[in-house]
């Protein structure tokens, strides 16, 4: 992070003794603030835990009335208490669903004019390559797990003054060009002013705490703390609050946890303020460094991701929470059931008081060839009649099977027993469709994600951009091209995606949709013919450019075209044989009618000629077809 740099020291300008009693007061005010949030928010951590623990297969564990995770014991020896996991194959289907979702996003310009628009497309090629080298779409999976596991993960989105090409040395240090970094953040280090608070824009401050080695705290602070073992999820929560803490959330040894408290800009801080704190030392006194919110003002630099959204709470709830009564009860189902499995093939025995050494029998059971000897006079040992499996037993675990899909809204389409009679294809289609609105909503959470990242990676390229930056994309002849730009091509902050929610069409669905487009004649020109640029967007479209016989060449004419665009401004320029006349005359007619106001008289005049020129050689070309036929 560009303004936590090596021995930070607070920037307010004070005497060295009044220095380190405003150091002191700040440090108690950080570490007060971060306790009672860690107070407020300890029931929510605790149903997390659960969640985890539930996902991962403990599942014969509660919360207890003290706030504790406990393990539920056996209460006979012989009972049952294996753990029968849909949670888990449940959340992994919802998780390879979402998998889908990799929305483009695109720069809306902030006018028609070429120039604006140019400016879009770099702005989204910094944006492109901003995600590819933040791996985005890992992070997104990370926080998307997170979210399908809590009910909400966060990003976080900052300046790394070490990324970027290498640039040289300076003061015998390495200088680097800095870029955006993305990282998926834990809602376990994530601590709202207010749980109540539905949005981050609610907020007025957050607190990010989290668990750091104290070596990378030295190497980044220049400050050396004293080593603990510190809960990886809670932080410590149990231990600051006096509680026994008995579920194992996993410790990190010779650690310390360092507290980031962003404060939104106000009255008393215009810039607002960002205080990093670590046991009894600050790290970090200052405004907000990322002028990352609307209007270039300085904001949190972090984006929620929900689940499923709460009315009235800052983090959102989990469909593992709903399934866990569900899985309760089935494990309770299938273990009682394999119990009675074991009496009906174990069998149960009846004997009379006293007329055999009962202990033997209990110790060693019935073994194939055991001789019993019963008392003289007394009633022979038998085995109880009327045993059979009850049906309420395989009732009960069909409907519980049916509450888990309802519930999480994932039925496997291919084993279903609806499926399974299934014979015509569009009403197996339907029966998919109808499956994946379940997710719609949680899905369109995450494309909101992308907008709001590809936000805040605009602002912060737009703020610490320095110079000329070259930027790298592949073309669609996957050719590596490198265009230069500086920040003025940010200027747009107006992201958004081209595409529908992945989860309301499928893939077929689209390729159906396209043949039918293309069937209805929707997509022929004037003439009644498909142009070649067209054909090449459906091949596109379809995954089979490849058999495009032109090779992208409608993209390479549109290229040029526009390339002349700028030559016909300053000079006159002369048609050439391999121009397509039909792709000229449509960018160049774009051109004149988007920049009339700012062309003169001699410049509408040179347009008008080359225009003109290609339009003939489009008639010529077409009577030549006619006579031919």
């Amino acid at each position: 992070m560009q303004t936590e740099t090596k021995n930070s020291k607070p920037t307010r300008k004070l005497k060295t003794v009044k220095k380190d009693a405003f150091s002191e007061e700040i440090v108690a005010f950080v570490t007060a603030d971060f306790q009672r949030r860690q107070n407020q928010r300890l029931a929510i951590e605790r149903q997390w835990e659960l969640n985890v623990n539930f996902l991962s297969g403990n599942q014969y564990c509660d919360v207890n009335s003290r706030g504790e995770i406990t393990q539920e014991d056996k209460r006979f020896y012989w009972q049952n208490k294996r753990v029968f996991n849909h949670i888990a194959p449940i959340i992994e289907t919802r998780l390879a669903k979402f998998s889908r979702i990799s929305p483009t996003v695109f720069v809306r310009p902030k006018s028609d004019s070429d120039k604006d628009m140019d400016d879009s497309v770099l702005a989204q090629k910094f944006i492109d390559g901003a995600f590819k080298r933040s791996d985005l779409e890992s992070v997104v999976k990370k926080v998307t797990t997170w979210s399908e596991t809590c009910g909400t993960g966060f990003y976080k989105i900052v300046w790394d003054n070490q990324g970027g090409n290498n640039l040289g040395q300076l003061n015998g240090q390495k200088v680097y060009e800095g870029d955006v970094k993305i990282i998926a953040v834990s809602p376990f280090e994530i601590f709202p002013d207010s749980i109540y608070a539905d949005k981050l824009s609610d907020c007025d401050s957050i607190i990010h705490a989290r668990a750091v080695s104290v070596k990378r705290i030295k190497e980044k602070y220049g400050v050396d703390v004293v080593g603990e073992s510190i809960g990886v999820f809670n932080l410590d929560t149990a231990k600051r609050l006096g509680v026994t803490d008995d579920s194992d959330t996993g410790k990190v040894d010779n650690s310390a946890i360092v507290i980031e408290r962003y404060e939104r800009p106000s009255q008393e801080f215009p810039n607002g303020r960002l205080i990093t704190v670590c046991q009894d030392k600050l790290l970090y006194y200052g405004e907000l460094p990322y002028l990352n919110g609307k209007d270039k003002r300085r904001d949190f630099p972090f984006v929620k991701q929900d689940c499923m959204n709460v009315a009235g709470n800052f983090f959102g709830t989990s469909v593992i929470e709903r399934l866990i009564p569900v899985q309760r009860a089935f494990n309770a189902v299938k273990n009682r059931k394999h119990e009675f499995l074991n009496r009906l093939s174990m069998g149960v025995m009846t004997v009379e008081d006293g007329s055999l050494d009962t202990d033997d029998l209990a110790e060693e059971g019935l073994s194939p060839g055991k001789v019993l000897v019963y008392r003289q006079g007394a009633k022979a040992p038998e085995m109880m009649d009327g045993l059979t499996m009850p049906t309420e037993f395989s009732e009960e675990e069909s409907k519980l099977i049916n509450e888990f899909v309802i519930i999480s809204g994932v039925p496997d389409a291919s084993t279903t027993s609806e499926a399974s009679v299934i014979r015509s294809s569009s009403a197996l289609e339907i029966m998919v469709e109808q499956d994946n609105e379940r997710l719609v909503f949680s899905a369109e959470n995450v494309r909101l994600s992308y907008l709001e990242i590809a936000r805040q990676t605009v602002r912060l390229y737009s703020q610490f951009l320095t110079g000329v930056r070259p930027v790298k994309y592949q073309d669609e002849f996957n050719k590596t091209k490198i265009l230069y730009a500086d920040k003025n091509v940010l200027e747009s902050d107006d992201v958004y995606l081209d595409s529908e929610n992945e989860m309301l069409y499928t893939h077929a669905q689209k390729k159906d949709m396209i043949f039918r487009l293309y069937q209805s004649g929707l997509l022929n020109d004037d003439n009644g013919n498909v142009r070649p640029s067209v054909k090449e967007k459906i091949l596109t479209l379809l995954g089979y450019k490849d058999l495009d016989y032109s090779k992208g060449l409608s993209k390479l004419q549109e290229e040029k075209a526009r390339r002349e665009n700028d030559k016909l401004k300053q000079t006159e320029l002369s048609v050439e044989d391999f121009d397509d006349d039909s792709i000229h005359v449509d960018e160049h007619l774009r051109f004149v009618l988007s920049e009339y106001q700012s062309l003169n008289d001699q410049q509408k005049q040179r347009f008008s000629k080359h225009i003109k020129e290609h339009k003939e050689k489009v008639y010529s070309k077409q009577n030549q077809q006619q006579k031919a036929i």
